[in-house]
């Protein structure tokens, strides 16, 4: 009988040890399984923080010289972790990827620049015949590209006005990519390539913007604090009346041009004379684009001469930004432009005429941007105007005059 206690006791002992052991078996696979687990966070963490590294040191190289470095290196670090830089439609696009870990986030230049190859808060008025060879493409959609070649604030009329879409003329920049041959969005709902005749027929490719300020949108400053953009080192500062302007304003700006000056803001009023055009013209096309900024004053281009113009394109930007001045009719005497836009009786509407601060007379071709920034004034278009949106030159003139950030809502918003 005691036997069989015995057996019996030892049988439940063994049964509980084993129990035990199963247990204990279980525990140290949940403990190993949390310690594996616990390590391939820490490496998921350190590879995050690795490829974040890598994104700042891009960010450090790119702010040197506010362009992509020629060689982009790991700053040092070590870790052989390079990041790579990817052109986008607002600036540029970093990324760094370490192992399972990617990390990107996307440079921006300068103010949020809005789509549109000719961008205006001025009134514009095309008398003559006004060609968009190359719009600006903006963003891919299933129906097409969702061009924009004037973004204006308040008016616009034209005579004759034509988006030739981005599959025929020259390609809107240098990595431009359209693997399906896709033109403007030509659709009811969704018109992005249009043409306009005597005012009427303009599609959403020339679109209104009620809240447009296109300085602050372009260097990313607000206009009262223009200063800022105007000494900022890059520009050279040309000072003129706004009554004579820069004399012989165009000579004055191919010298600065052949002199390595490719920046240049005049302070006051400037006329583009036709004798002076082809040299100017043809001093720009050696570059990768200037910036021509005209501040409170007059603007005019009066076009190439009638005979042995330049087949060169102006090659650059064209602003003209009117902050604290508003012009008269009176202003204009003196000008070429005088003769043109104010003849009696002129073939400019008196409502566009009367308010107008920029005049361009004569065929002029453009390979870049033009902005304008003169509410409640008047842009006005005599003769032809072919217009090539080119996003390379426009993104020279803002790298090398803007300050550039980190989108919002970037993980290190530096």
């Amino acid at each position: 009988m005691r036997n069989q206690q015995g057996a019996a006791a030892l049988l439940v002992v063994s049964v509980l040890l084993v129990a035990a052991l199963m247990m204990s078996l279980g525990s140290y696979k949940s403990l190993f399984y949390q310690i594996k687990r616990a390590n391939n966070q820490i490496e998921s963490r350190q590879e995050h923080w690795l490829a974040e590294g890598a994104v700042e040191c891009a960010w450090a190289q790119f702010k040197l010289s506010k362009s992509v470095p020629a060689v982009v290196t790991d700053c040092d670090s070590g870790f052989a972790t390079i990041p790579s830089f990817a052109s986008t439609l607002k600036g540029y696009l970093v990324t760094s990827t370490v192992g399972f870990a990617s990390v990107k986030k996307e440079i921006m230049m300068g103010g949020d620049l809005s789509f549109g190859a000719m961008q205006s808060s001025a009134d514009v008025y095309f008398h003559s015949s006004a060609t968009f060879s190359t719009p600006d493409p903006g963003e891919l959609s299933s129906d097409g590209w969702e061009c924009i070649a004037l973004r204006y604030k308040k008016r616009f009329y034209s005579a004759s006005v034509d988006n030739k879409g981005v599959i025929h003329g020259e390609s809107p920049y240098s990595d431009f990519n359209n693997p399906t041959n896709k033109d403007c969005a030509n659709t009811a709902t969704n018109r992005h390539l249009s043409s306009s005749s005597g005012g009427v027929g303009a599609g959403d490719d020339f679109t209104q913007d009620t809240d447009l300020k296109p300085f602050e949108s372009f260097f990313g400053v607000k206009a009262e604090d223009h200063n800022d953009i105007r000494d900022n080192g890059v520009f050279h500062v040309m000072t003129g009346s706004i009554t004579g302007g820069i004399p012989n304003c165009g000579a004055a700006l191919t010298a600065k041009i052949q002199s390595g000056k490719h920046h240049l803001w005049v302070e006051g009023s400037c006329e583009i004379k036709q004798s002076e055009y082809n040299d100017l013209v043809n001093a720009t096309s050696s570059t990768n684009g200037v910036t021509v900024l005209i501040h409170d004053g007059l603007f005019s281009v009066m076009g190439p001469p009638s005979a042995g113009a330049t087949s060169n394109k102006f090659k650059g930007v064209l602003f003209h930004f009117n902050h604290e001045y508003t012009p008269t009719t009176a202003d204009w005497a003196g000008f070429e432009a005088n003769g043109h836009l104010n003849h009696v009786p002129s073939v400019v509407e008196d409502s566009y005429r009367t308010i107008a601060s920029y005049y361009q007379h004569g065929s002029f071709t453009v390979s870049g941007g033009q902005y304008f920034d003169s509410e409640d004034q008047a842009a006005v278009f005599f003769d032809s105007l072919d217009f090539r949106y080119n996003k390379d030159v426009i993104d020279n003139s803002r790298n090398a005059n803007t300050i550039p950030r980190w989108r919002k809502g970037s993980w290190n918003d530096l």
